[in-house]
């Protein structure tokens, strides 16, 4: 059953993980976790997303039981009770929000938001260039038109806009089917990256990835990795608050980050309690259907850092946080002097320790860590795309359902950041945290594993006419 698996993925993949070192203060409350309901998996698909979901919720309640423990002085641990429909629900959020009973983009949201999509990443032509296509070697490559599709466009001399193709989503393949056959695979995803810095990967297995250079590395990294820096500073205390349920109450979040992995981090640490405030650029192009559900819980201030006033609006922001979280490019804040190394130092001017968080696509370590990419990049590039094609009888790579690693690395960023606040308040110093979408899919693939074949076979029984490609 999905509980079952739940269980023994929070246990071994978890809580018994050494990597992680989770706390003792936290282990010790595991047995006050349940999940419900008794059911067997029901997704399409040989990923077990609704079980490692709802194993990270379970960890999220059990850093939040262990804080209030500590914060709050509860003499009983709540239980945690993990709803396995509710954590898979979480999985497609960003696909079922709704503004007054409408969703979200039939709403009225949309036309106060619409000057954001600065790529006009809206018309049909641009959003369907992001997807598989063979190559002419034979392999099949993700091309991907990040925010704003005029590079990649450019780069496979195609116009920036078809507006015959306005709905046309086969047409708009076709296209894209022609442009990429006509190119071998390492080409395009040499001149995408490192030419246009545009994402782009040739979709690898699992096995293929981890003979690669960067996956050589990549794969030795735990599901996220905390480190310390400034450790002379003292402990911090608490801040004082009226609650007494809120495990992250009063804790002060500069959030700096954008579409999908990066603001879920925030909006959990949001639902514990965190105050957070989102960094937001007019200038800048957003995921126009990921906007809403992501600020769930969370202020919103506009900052320019390309300007002197910007620059010194986000300096005095990183003054005052507890938790600093990034998403951006790596180098993207460097670059204006604000990276995390100022961060730290601004920490340690003040004499009070800092958790800065970062996270991308490829990882930290390794010869692609520069590289910018989405979740396809990374399920691509690990080899989950392939394994979704193989549980669809296909002998091609299929994008796994739902914005799964996207979702789930929000997910161990937030148990992440909990973990790094709790070393902060009991031994000080302030902590580094790198996580990462291939972090996330290289421990979902090789700790957590894939259902057994028996599942598999009663998955395809429940859905006989689910077919997929690309």
């Amino acid at each position: 059953s999905i509980a079952s698996q739940a269980r023994e993925i929070l246990m071994k993949s978890l809580i018994e993980n050494e990597a992680l070192k989770i706390p003792r203060a936290v282990k010790k409350l595991a047995s006050s976790v349940s999940f419900t309901p008794e059911v067997e998996p029901f997704l399409p698909t040989s990923l077990k997303m609704s079980e490692s979901a709802s194993a990270l919720w379970a960890t999220i309640g059990l850093f939040a039981n262990a804080m209030c423990e500590e914060r709050y002085n509860t003499a009983t641990p709540k239980k945690i009770v993990v709803d396995a429909y509710s954590a898979t629900l979480m999985l497609a959020s960003v696909f079922l929000f709704e503004v007054d009973g409408k969703h979200f983009i039939e709403s009225k949201v949309v036309p106060r938001a619409i000057h954001l999509d600065k790529g006009s990443m809206r018309e049909t032509y641009r959003t369907h260039l992001s997807n598989i296509y063979k190559a002419a070697d034979g392999k099949f490559y993700h091309l991907h038109g990040s925010l704003n599709a005029d590079p990649t466009l450019t780069m496979l001399g195609l116009p920036l806009h078809r507006p015959d193709l306005q709905g046309n989503i086969e047409g708009t393949k076709d296209v894209y089917r022609a442009a990429v056959a006509a190119r071998d695979s390492l080409s395009l995803e040499i001149e995408a990256n490192d030419r246009w810095r545009q994402p782009g990967v040739t979709c690898l297995t699992a096995d293929e990835f981890a003979e690669t250079p960067h996956g050589k590395v990549n794969i030795q990294d735990p599901l996220y990795k905390i480190s310390t820096a400034n450790e002379h500073l003292p402990p911090v205390a608490w801040p004082k608050v009226k609650t007494t349920d809120r495990p992250l109450a009063g804790i002060k979040v500069l959030d700096l980050t954008k579409v999908i992995a990066g603001p879920t981090i925030t909006r959990v640490l949001a639902l514990m309690g965190a105050e957070v405030l989102r960094v937001s650029a007019e200038a800048q192009p957003e995921a126009l259907i990921f906007i809403s559900d992501g600020q769930i819980g969370k202020r919103d201030t506009d900052i320019n850092i390309k300007t002197a006033e910007g620059r010194s609006q986000l300096n005095k922001l990183l003054e005052e946080a507890d938790v600093v979280v990034c998403s951006y490019r790596p180098g993207t804040f460097e670059k204006f002097g604000l990276g995390r190394n100022w961060a730290h130092e601004v920490a340690r001017r003040r004499g009070k320790g800092l958790v800065y968080c970062r996270e991308n696509c490829y990882g930290w370590n390794g010869e692609w860590s520069h590289r910018a990419g989405y979740q396809q990049i990374s399920d691509c590039v690990t080899g989950a795309s392939w394994e979704q094609g193989k549980f669809l009888g296909l002998d091609e790579p299929v994008m796994p359902l739902l914005p799964n690693s996207d979702s789930q690395t929000g997910l161990t960023g937030a148990i992440s950041i909990m973990h790094a606040l709790l070393l902060r308040s009991s031994t000080g110093g302030s902590y580094n945290i790198d996580i990462s979408l291939n972090q996330f899919n290289n421990w979902f693939l090789r700790n957590v594993g894939l259902h057994t074949p028996s599942v598999q076979a009663s998955l395809h029984a429940l859905h006989p006419d689910f077919k997929l490609r690309h």
